[in-house]
């Protein structure tokens, strides 16, 4: 893949079923890892939108944030989700993308964000429920009772909705859960935007019916890291990174590029 070259993680366990680590930044494409401290970011494989094979909007979105030469050696390893946030947690020298802090502790993943550090956001994501097609869109959550609802293996959807009577069941990729929508096997699912957008694309079909109006958490994603003195420099250099593909203009293109538009999806300091 453009902009990524396969690397073997220096120090952490290798032949881990799924595993895929690629040299980015200032590595990438290099014969071998310049002299330097390397930055470690464990990247959540979900899907569609960030596989391990390197392809997706946020595997694409990495390369481009991550293409100046101040950024330096990254290795960026892609594991599946459940799996990268427990590696990111237990390696206290890394860091995650995409990843907001907030969302995860509220997940129960996290404890508290004492001893991280996070970045500017780049990119805003919205969690919505998406009915059957055909189907109206649900406006009020009290209209999920008994639904049958498809979420993500390893969110914390049970417990954002707890207190309706709901059935829900966990789907370990994107697509898949797409798919039980559109068969009619749930009645609905919950899924973010714009991921969303690029799976249904995917699937040639129209966008299932959700209504704007009703979100069940915004978060804007960046990158968290353990706060240790490599990754405030990191961070330092992905920060001014972030202010100078917003200033140019070069961010706003890139989500145009992949059809979105970026007026929703930008972070709303960006």
């Amino acid at each position: 893949m453009a902009g990524f070259s396969a690397a073997h993680a220096s120090g952490r366990p290798a032949g881990i079923p799924g595993q895929t680590t690629y040299r980015m930044g200032a590595s990438a494409g290099a014969a071998k890892t310049p002299a330097g401290p390397t930055t470690h970011i464990y990247a959540t494989d979900w899907g569609l939108t960030l596989k391990a094979n390197g392809t997706g909007f946020y595997n694409d979105l990495a390369r481009l944030l991550l293409s100046a030469p101040d950024i330096g050696p990254v290795e960026y390893e892609i594991l599946p989700y459940r799996r990268a946030n427990r590696s990111f947690i237990e390696d206290k020298t890394a860091c995650k993308y995409p990843s907001n802090l907030t969302f995860t502790i509220k997940g129960g993943t996290m404890a508290s964000a004492n001893g991280y550090v996070t970045g500017k956001p780049f990119v805003l994501t919205r969690l919505h429920l998406f009915s059957r097609p055909g189907d109206p869109p649900i406006t009020d959550q009290a209209a999920i009772n008994g639904k049958t609802i498809a979420y993500a293996m390893g969110a914390r959807t049970p417990a954002r909705l707890r207190g309706h009577d709901v059935q829900f069941i966990a789907v370990a990729n994107e697509v898949d859960k797409a798919r039980m929508l559109l068969s009619g096997r749930v009645d609905m699912i919950t899924a973010t935007l714009p991921d969303a957008e690029f799976v249904f694309r995917k699937l040639g079909v129209k966008m299932a019916p959700y209504a704007p109006t009703l979100v069940l958490d915004t978060s804007p994603m960046g990158v968290d890291c353990h706060n240790t003195p490599q990754n405030i420099r990191f961070l330092t250099h992905l920060n001014a990174r972030v202010d100078h593909l917003l200033k140019n203009g070069a961010l706003r293109a890139f989500f145009k590029k992949h059809g979105l538009d970026p007026d929703l999806y930008l972070p709303r300091n960006g």
